[in-house]
Order: structure tokens, then sequence, then C-alpha cells
């Protein structure tokens, strides 16, 4: 029988600990290493043969995978929220998580994670770089908001920061120490827009040539940007056995709690990807807005558990389009009032 070996990685950010075994169960290597390549290559000499490697999802995986990857070796990305045993372990160290991923691994008890290719990192990072700046935008403008707050300061127009918005701001009588704050923030907001406008031509370049966002733009309120956002974080939707599947990949179902004959449902997990369940969010405002239907749909919801409820159950509504969209690959067809052709 052909010697097997097993390698658990307890990953950090300056430093990862190994624990490896046999086909026995039996100790090979236990230590700790720098995060390089040079740690990479001197661990795997320890082996006859290339390992079986597990490592958990943490935020700086994907060089660490990569380069065991180029290395030929086999590796399974373990879920984090899904290991148990290391999660509920009483005596929690690096070296007891790196062992107890090992004997996972060789028992075949690792939940897996999926795996991203180096295409969609590529589209998850400029989407998720355009999200933060977005972020960032709304958090200065708020900032302007509170500024002008203080000194009992309301714009009586749709947009304090389009044109006539500025042109208002630059009359009013603040201090001067408030009006070097606002000069400043303005002055930061306008970096941002133009980080986010930069990053809205390379999204728009990239996704021009899918087909899979040509299918999710034909859907009410999804625009390029946000099909962009969708696909790279959820990846290959054939992953996704069914619709349910997808949204609690998303977050976008409610906690459950079973007992006796009584069931209990409360807020979402919000457990699953949370830059889609943003995007969603974002694009179910629009949908409220522009579809009768949706907007009904709102209303009847928000008078039983509140508008953000709502908002969120057509968030969820929205997944299930995408799912069957990308899934049959075709374009969403409504007909005039709104609702799915059958």
């Amino acid at each position: 029988m052909e010697q097997k070996y097993y390698l658990g990685i307890d990953l950090h950010r300056d430093s990862f600990t190994a624990y490896g075994t046999n086909t026995k169960g039996e100790e090979v290597i236990k230590g700790k290493y720098q995060n390089n390549y040079d740690s990479i290559t001197s661990l795997l000499k320890v082996f006859t043969v290339k390992p079986h490697v597990v490592v958990e999802a943490t935020r700086n995986w994907m060089w660490f995978v990569n380069d065991l990857q180029r290395k030929s070796c086999q590796v399974t990305l373990a879920h984090p929220f899904k290991t148990k045993a290391i999660a509920s372990a009483r005596i929690k160290t690096d070296s007891i998580d790196a062992k107890t991923l090992c004997h996972l691994l060789r028992s075949d008890m690792i939940p897996p994670s999926y795996m991203a290719t180096n295409n969609e990192w590529e589209w998850r990072e400029i989407g998720r770089a355009r999200i933060q700046f977005v972020r960032d935008q709304t958090k200065i403008k708020n900032r302007i908001m509170a500024a002008l707050g203080k000194e009992n300061l309301r714009f009586a127009g749709s947009d304090l920061f389009g044109i006539r918005g500025r042109e208002w701001l630059g009359k009013q009588p603040v201090t001067p120490a408030r009006k070097l704050v606002i000069e400043l923030l303005l002055d930061r907001l306008n970096d941002v827009k133009g980080a986010i406008k930069k990053i809205d031509k390379v999204i728009k370049e990239k996704g021009s040539n899918s087909p899979e966002v040509s299918y999710l733009t034909s859907i009410p309120s999804i625009g390029a940007i946000t099909a962009f956002i969708i696909l790279a974080e959820i990846g290959r939707i054939e992953r996704f056995p069914s619709s349910d599947k997808l949204t609690a990949y998303l977050g976008l179902v409610p906690r459950l709690n079973q007992s006796a004959n009584h069931t209990y449902y409360g807020r979402i997990t919000k457990l699953g990807n949370s830059y889609v369940r943003w995007a969603l969010v974002q694009a179910a405002h629009r949908y409220a807005r522009m579809n009768k239907q949706a907007n009904k749909f709102v209303y009847r919801l928000t008078q039983k558990g509140g508008k953000k409820k709502a908002i969120v159950a057509l968030a969820r509504k929205l997944a299930v389009i995408i799912y069957y969209v990308l899934k049959e690959k075709r374009p969403y067809i409504t007909n005039y009032n709104g609702s799915k052709k059958s």
C-alpha cells in the first residue's frame, strides 16, 4: 500500500503552525514557521511524497494555497464555521488546531470551503474595493452633514453634493474651523469619487464580454456594477444545487429554532457573503422604487415587520431570480406589469 501523508496548517498573518502524519496517524512533523515561500519549500521536503494539505479559510490563505498547488500538493480549504472540532475545543492553541485539522483530513471529515479561481479573485478584489470606496463616500458625506447640523443648517434641495448643493455650501456662515474641516472633507470626497469612477470603468470593460453579466443586467434594478460584484462573489452557480442553498450562502434566510412541535423563525443569519448581500439590499431599494408590484410587496411586509425586513425579503426574491437566470443561462423576461413570463 502506497504511503500517504496528511498535513494540517493553522495559518496566521505572520506565521503558520504545521502538523503532519502518515496514513496510520503517526506524527511525521510539527512546528511553527514564518510566512514565506522558503518555509513552505522546507516543510514539504520532510515528506517522501506530496502530502494532502488542509488549510483553514482565513483572510490570507490565497498566497499559501496557490504556492502549495504550484508545488503539486492536493489542497483542501476548510470551512471555518463548519470545522466545529476546532471551534468547540476546550483547549485551543495553534498546534492543537493544526493537529485537529490534520486528523480530520485523514478521516475525510473536513467540511470544504469553495476555492475561487484566480480570475474570480481578481474580480472580487476590484468589486470589494468599489464597495469600500462607496462606504467611505457615505461616511464623508455624513460627516459633512453632521458639521452643518451643528450650525443648524440644512440644504433644501435633493443633492447637497451636486452643483447647486456645493454652491449653497460655499455660501453658508460657518465658523472658520468648521469651514476648514468641510473643505478638507470635500477634497477627500472628490478623491473617493475619482477612485470610484476609475474602478467603474475597469468593471465595465471586464464585464462587457461576459454573457453572465448581460443575463443579470436584464433583471430590473441590477446594473453592470452590481452584476459584476454578484458574479465575482458567487463564482460558479453550479456549486449551488438549489436557490435555497444560494440564499443561505448569502445569509438571507431567517434563523430557525425548533423545539418539540414548535418552530421559531428569527432574524436573517448574516453568516454568508456580506458583499453580495449588501449589493442585493441596495438593488432591492431600487427595485421597490421602479416596480409597482415590488413596491406593493415591500409595503405589505412593512406593515407586518418594518421596512428593513421587507427590503431584505425583496433582496431574497432577487437572489432566487439570479439563481435561475444564471442556472438556465438566459436573460430575465418580464411582461408589462413586471411579472415573470411562464
